[in-house]
């Protein structure tokens, strides 16, 4: 039996890891700054889970696995190199996993979360017993990883700090590029650059499914080499068009064409016109290794959702309370409009929490456009990750709100404390408020307390 410590075990991805180690025989352990339902959840499968950071954690292992946002100067990586431990990122591990099987990396800068789970899910009910390594809680399991016995794997592929580019992968999906991550990227060029790269290092007899309406990444798919490429959109031009787009009581439903014949009709449970390419993609890659259209029909038509994307928490007082992952300026503007679909003439109430000082700071009139389109709009203070001083120094929440403010087509509110964000919506609510938590940090847990879930 091997023995793994994982450290920054509380991570969506470092979480997941640790997960289908155990379940393929491992002895593991895990440390982490503090306590979240991820590390709750893990403690309740039988993984040993330290809270806080010390050498002694690291006991009798075979090698230690980090997460990216752990320092250089945690004291269990000093410990693991002056011990001699094999040490690992977290996207070095899960490449050592998917160079075990026929593995699908699924990349973009939205959706790529719910594509992951969604072709998960396909091959799930194909009965190809997947392993599914998701940046989110899939509905479908209850988890962000699933441990399968077939031989695909399919994991969602982060191109922050360039890490995707270590994941061997038989099949790639491209949903999207946008400009982020701009810590570590130069500009949108450079970040095409990475994704040209990506595909790239996709094996020779595989293929790459790609948004064939997004410009980007056309123009990435372009510059990758002799990798096959699939291609999926509106447009007339794409080997598989996404064509009679319906939308009722805000869900949607989207026919999926290949030389003017149906290959499918998608029917989906989830807000959100977007979630139609996400679907499509998903469809399009299990379409193309051979699933059968009934499968992929039904298994978009019972897609139970992903954890943090527009999750529905409940009513309060005939209003709908929602948790959604969205840190970026598209990602808000397509959840606004898609709670504008699904509750319409509801007053939209929007709790934001930015994530990173950097990606704030590089976005800022963007966020300014997208946040102004809420009726009423709560703003709380950065999440700061991997943020460097400078970038601290250059924003704050304060100075997003007074921005937003001064447009006057929504009344902004700020509060650096998130303990004062529940009393509030509290005095100013109405009825049938439709309020929305958004931000990739930790205003997830007021989101629930404020839902009482």
């Amino acid at each position: 039996m091997s023995k793994i410590h994982f450290i920054g075990i509380s991570g969506i991805g470092v979480s997941a890891a640790a997960k289908l180690a155990l379940q393929s025989g491992a002895y593991v352990t895990g440390s982490a700054d503090e306590k979240n339902d991820l590390t709750e959840g893990l403690k309740k499968l039988g993984i040993t889970v330290f809270f806080g950071h010390s050498k002694t954690q690291v006991g009798d292992v075979d090698f230690v696995v980090r997460s990216a946002a752990v320092a250089d100067d945690n004291i269990e990586v000093l410990e693991t190199k002056r011990r001699g431990i094999p040490l690992y990122y977290y996207a070095e591990y899960l490449a050592m996993l998917m160079s075990k099987k026929r593995s699908a990396a699924i990349a973009g800068t939205h959706g790529k979360t719910t594509t992951t789970a969604m072709i998960g899910v396909i091959l799930h009910r194909a009965e190809l017993s997947p392993t599914i390594v998701c940046g989110g809680v899939m509905g479908d399991f209850g988890s962000n990883a699933v441990f399968g016995s077939g031989d695909y794997l399919v994991a969602e592929a982060c191109e922050y700090n360039r890490s995707f580019l270590s994941l061997p992968k038989r099949y790639a999906v491209v949903g999207n590029i946008e400009a982020d991550h701009l810590d570590t990227y130069v500009d949108i060029d450079d970040i095409k650059v990475s994704f040209s790269e990506f595909l790239r290092r996709t094996d020779d007899g595989g293929f790459a499914v790609i948004n064939g309406d997004d410009k980007n990444v056309t123009d990435m798919a372009a510059k990758s080499g002799t990798i096959r490429t699939v291609t999926v959109g509106k447009g007339s031009r794409n080997f598989y068009r996404i064509s009679d787009i319906r939308e009722k009581k805000g869900l949607f439903s989207c026919r999926i064409v290949r030389d003017r014949s149906e290959a499918a009709r998608l029917m989906l449970p989830l807000p959100g016109e977007y979630n139609c390419w996400n679907a499509a993609l998903a469809a399009v890659f299990c379409l193309e290794i051979g699933v059968g259209r009934k499968t992929v029909e039904d298994a978009i038509a019972r897609f139970k959702g992903i954890g943090r994307r527009l999750e529905d928490l409940g009513s309060i007082e005939g209003g709908q309370v929602y948790s959604d992952y969205a840190h970026h300026p598209t990602e808000i503007r397509s959840a606004i409009e898609a709670l504008r679909k699904r509750h319409p003439r509801r007053r939209l109430v929007v709790v934001f929490q930015p994530h990173q000082y950097s990606r704030t700071a590089y976005l800022f009139h963007e966020f300014v456009e997208t946040l102004s389109a809420a009726d009423l709009l709560v703003l709380t203070e950065v999440y700061r990750q991997r943020d460097s001083g400078r970038s601290v120094r250059s924003v704050c929440g304060k100075k997003l709100s007074v921005a937003i403010e001064k447009k006057q087509t929504c009344k902004s509110y700020f509060t650096e404390n998130k303990e004062e964000i529940i009393p509030f919506l509290e005095t100013h609510r109405g009825t049938n408020d439709t309020v929305v938590f958004m931000g990739a940090g930790d205003i997830d847990t007021v989101a629930r307390k404020y839902a009482g879930v």
